[in-house]
């Protein structure tokens, strides 16, 4: 009976997980299509390679702040105190 227990709060916390997984790639999503609609295309035609750069530095940040720990430096992205 424990093990379910164990097993049902799992599934909790990987609920909760997903939620807030899908709430971020939302907003992001959202970003992205109301500023596309927002502005004129020429503004957009490197928006993508801006967005790949800023993405590669701040992976790099978080790299360095965990020193290397792959694990922590998603978790430090994921997280809202990183900057």
């Amino acid at each position: 009976m424990a093990e379910t227990v164990k097993v049902q709060e799992m599934g909790q916390q990987v609920l909760h997980q997903l939620e807030e997984f899908n709430k971020r790639m939302w907003d992001a999503i959202s970003f992205r299509m109301i500023h596309a609609l927002m502005t004129e295309e020429p503004l957009l035609k490197d928006s993508y390679v801006k967005t790949q750069q800023y993405r590669k530095e701040r992976w790099q940040k978080a790299l360095a702040q965990t020193q290397g720990n792959q694990r922590k430096a998603y978790q430090l992205l994921a997280s809202e105190n990183f900057n």
